[in-house]
């Protein structure tokens, strides 16, 4: 890569050289103003005292920012796990997809909040303008804003009759279609509609096993219509309905990375040892001959081992969104010297995602019986006519698949009332509300196996399960959260401005969790079976039982057949089927109630032993309910120095809070983590000359009780835990620099330098570490998700011509290495990473249409959009095993816009 860094640092100092040569000759020009709505009036960029990247539907085009990842890679501070839907601002982020935990950077789409960061990345025909502030926003914004805030602005409703259609087609067969059309329909009545159709008919992995590609492959389309009235001469009114459909292999939880070390082959999963480990069909350890793959397969080992972007799975992984409803109303009345405004709206979506949890092909295999087994004499006596049952190795059943599922609904109101004068003095003030209703699988997903099994007929009595589960975790929560807010900006002097705010937020989360744990492998019955007085006939093993494993109500005919007469006749009502585990890995109490769950303790034995859950005796299913509230004040305090109209400086102070969370759908023994805050300091200073636009920031986040996921064992399986990290530092400078040194060539340069650091903490276990199994310190390690450096530098060069303008741009983007979580490992990081971007427009003369080609990732390199935690399904290891999420390879395309 040293001599593409070189080659572009060249053409770059070239293009510079050229640039400064010319100058000379050229009158000075300004660089376009910038208006943003980042403190909820508009105001000049160059004029708000917080750190902001905007980008308008002109700048995406011209640089080629089409999703949620390219808006991160020119902002400084900025990560976004696209797998997942999860974004992090300055180390600050949501690191789970539990949805009882709240995420941390604010996603505002028309004032209206929204859970979906991945919303933000619209396409640039909708969407007016994208802005990024930096830094706790914990007075005006407030929700998850303890991070950052993105808001998103759609292009509103024209005065004239306006139509534009535009048309994407790209490598891996790749084609998008949009349209918009605008203007009156009525005297002061204006609407838009618009909407796109999306496909990708071949994904970036592929399946070396005969199914089908993953990765990005995509089928969905979106409508929006707004209305724009003006209600007589004082009053606006704005509404917009949006829908959303997706039947896809790609977009958030679809398949995007791969994992980069050896299958697992020991008989049972080690994350999931209630299950037998499907990939131990690959191992010598089974019965010679026994294995049986789908579609023919005869991969015995990871495919991505050769090739990152090879898979081998017989269950696709599929994404559906479906049931989307987005409903949003702006309305503004203006008083002689107040403006009222009023947005509020409506949204709800079911997104469901399927597929396979083992990763392998395998369909199923037979455990080897051990010398001496009872499953062998059985099977002896029983070819020798002397026992009425038989026994053989036994088969697993290795079709093993998943369901995560998220059906939110979520409505807000907020009116805010704010100066509209010219006075030293401005301010707002406002109220906000908002209730989502929630229903959705916990930290991982509903898992079950395809196919009959024993797990469908638990023993000794427990419910039936039809459905196959093995494991099953997922709640129904209301959120409901209120806060008032008000903030004073004070032009003292013609130079001074003095900024205050306070926000009061109130939170509750209230709703019930369900859990069901359901065991079929050696994880289970060797208790049972000593339990039944069984001790004398060996180990509660499948390689012991054989196909006898878990069927009680044969032993009544064991006995016979082993001389033993009707010994065992009373253990042959127990069943035949798997082991029902929920009860005995519920968390049980002797101190006293559980922070945070309501349901009524119930407390039996001697010594006494309390649950506060119950289990319904139709599906087997525990329940219990949970509940809390937490509450903050947050605000800022700052002050501003304009000494010309082209130089702001400022310092301000932030609070920010993100409310309490509860690990729903892991039924754990602590199931709360307390609420986060942050004390933020910034510095900044944003200058304007004839050729040049800087901003540059400083700031210091003093961060504490991050809700962190931890991994913890409950039984005979992982669980996800959030913890509190009691105190935490994330410091840095950022730059964003636009020159242009003459009329045609532009340069800008994004950076973020953001060094962190864990400075208080309890002692933790990494799960993933093999060989230290003991609790360590994290006390000196990263926050997770923030990558030390980010670079984006583009240049970009426009040809005046009869015909037209044609630009010519390159970006050079860099990230250095981050972690998924607090333990700083090797096997937990994303390794740093560079991308080179070439990009060409032409606009002929007139703007009738547009003509775009681009290729991105030139050389084709591997680029990790975030880390991900290393998986824990790899004993062989010294550690887990290894999990890469990458960012597309290389992609090339032609975009034409027609605007009629």
């Amino acid at each position: 890569m040293k001599l593409r860094n070189t080659l572009l640092a060249s053409s770059v100092l070239l293009g510079v050289s050229l640039a400064s040569a010319a100058a000379q000759a050229q009158e000075a020009n300004m660089i376009e103003e910038l208006v943003v709505t980042a403190e909820k009036r508009e105001q000049s960029l160059q004029d708000v005292p917080v750190a902001i990247s905007a980008f308008t539907s002109k700048q995406r085009d011209l640089v080629g920012i089409s999703t949620v990842q390219d808006l991160t890679n020119f902002t400084p501070g900025f990560v976004y796990q696209s797998s997942n839907d999860r974004a992090s601002m300055r180390g600050i982020g949501r690191l789970t997809n539990v949805h009882a935990v709240d995420g941390a950077v604010s996603i505002y789409i028309d004032g209206l909040f929204t859970t979906s960061t991945v919303l933000a990345g619209g396409p640039p025909l909708d969407v007016d303008r994208v802005e990024i502030l930096r830094g706790p926003q914990g007075t005006l914004y407030g929700r998850n804003a303890i991070g950052g805030t993105v808001n998103v602005i759609s292009v509103r409703p024209t005065d004239e009759l306006y139509a534009e259609v535009r048309a994407i087609a790209e490598n891996y067969d790749f084609t998008n279609f949009q349209f918009a059309v605008s203007g009156p329909i009525a005297e002061n009545l204006r609407m838009r509609v618009s909407g796109y159709k999306l496909d990708q008919r071949k994904g970036y992995f592929t399946n070396v096993s005969g199914g089908p590609s993953e990765g990005s492959k995509r089928d969905e389309y979106q409508v929006q219509a707004q209305v724009e009235a003006d209600l007589g001469e004082n009053a606006e009114l704005w509404v917009s309905y949006k829908t959303l459909v997706w039947h896809n292999r790609g977009g958030p939880g679809a398949r995007a990375g791969y994992l980069a070390d050896p299958y697992e082959t020991g008989r049972t999963d080690p994350n999931f040892s209630i299950v037998y480990n499907s990939a131990h069909g690959y191992s010598n350890a089974i019965v010679p001959g026994s294995l049986r793959q789908f579609n023919g397969s005869t991969v015995t080992s990871n495919p991505a081992q050769l090739d990152e972007h090879d898979f081998s799975t017989n269950i696709p992984q599929r994404v559906r969104l479906r049931d989307v409803n987005s409903l949003t109303a702006n309305f503004v009345y203006h008083l002689p010297s107040i403006d009222v405004k009023y947005v509020g709206g409506y949204q709800e979506y079911k997104y469901d995602l399927y597929g396979d949890t083992d990763a392998t092909t395998v369909q199923s295999f037979q455990i080897p019986l051990a010398a001496n087994s009872i499953c062998g004499t059985v099977g002896a006596l029983f070819a020798a006519g002397r026992s009425s049952v038989n026994c053989s190795p036994l088969t697993v059943n290795a079709n093993n698949g998943y369901h995560y599922f998220e059906y939110p609904k979520w409505f807000s109101h907020e009116i805010n009332f704010s100066s509209n004068g010219d006075g030293p003095v401005q301010w707002i003030v406002g109220g906000f509300y908002y209730n989502e209703k929630y229903t959705g699988t916990g930290s991982t997903a509903d898992f079950f196996l395809v196919g009959p099994s024993s797990l469908q007929t638990p023993i000794l009595g427990a419910a039936p399960n039809p459905q196959n589960f093995w494991s099953t975790g997922n709640y129904a929560l209301t959120t409901r959260s209120t806060a008032a807010f008000g903030q004073v900006d004070w032009q003292a002097t013609e130079t001074v401005k003095f900024t205050a705010g306070l926000r009061y937020t109130k939170d509750k989360k209230f709703g019930t969790e369900f859990r069901r744990i359901v065991c079929n492998s050696d994880a289970c019955y060797p208790g049972l079976y000593p339990a039944l007085g069984l001790a004398g006939f060996g180990p509660g093993t499948a390689a012991n039982w054989g196909s006898l494993l878990g069927n009680l109500a044969a032993l009544p005919a064991v006995g016979q057949a082993l001389g033993l007469g009707n010994a065992l006749a009373p253990l042959g009502g127990l069943g035949n089927g798997a082991m029902d585990l929920t009860d005995t890995l519920a968390p049980k109490s002797t101190a006293g109630l559980i922070e945070g769950v309501k349901t009524p303790s119930v407390c039996t034995g001697t010594p006494q032993v309390c649950r506060q859950y119950t289990i319904n005796p139709a599906t087997g299913v525990a329940s219990r309910d949970l509940s809390d509230t937490s509450d903050a004040w947050t605000g800022t305090v700052g002050v501003q120095w304009e000494p010309d109209d082209d130089t702001m400086a400022y310092a301000r102070y932030s609070r920010g809070y993100k409310a309490f969370g509860f690990s729903a759908g892991g039924f754990l023994a602590v199931p709360k983590a307390d609420e986060e805050t942050v004390n933020s300091y910034e510095v900044g200073l944003k200058k304007n000359f004839s050729r040049v636009q800087l901003n540059l920031a400083a700031f210091y986040l003093d961060y504490r009780d991050l809700q962190a996921p931890v991994a913890v064992r409950v039984g005979a399986t992982n669980v996800t835990q959030f913890v509190n990290i009691a105190k935490s530092v994330s410091k840095g400078l950022e730059a964003s620099v636009i020159w242009q040194p003459i009329q045609p060539l532009r340069l800008t340069l994004d950076y973020g330098w953001n060094p962190t650091k864990i400075k208080k903490s309890l002692l933790l276990v990494d799960v993933n570490d093999n060989i230290n199994t003991a609790a360590v310190s994290v006390v000196g390690n990263s926050l997770p998700q923030a990558p030390e450096h980010k670079l984006a530098l583009n240049a970009g060069y426009t040809f005046e011509t009869d015909p037209g303008s044609l630009t010519l741009g390159a970006t050079y983007l860099y990230r250095s290495k981050s972690y998924a979580n607090v333990f700083e490992r090797q096997y937990n990081s994303a390794p740093s990473w560079d991308q080179v971007d070439l990009r060409a427009l032409f606009a002929p003369t007139g703007n009738k249409y547009t003509v775009i080609a681009y290729v991105k990732n030139v050389f084709n390199e591997d680029g990790y959009a975030a880390a991900v935690a290393a998986s824990q399904r790899n004993v062989g290891l010294p550690n887990g095993a290894r999990v890469f999420e990458l960012t597309p390879p290389r992609l090339y395309g032609v975009e034409l816009q027609y605007r009629f």
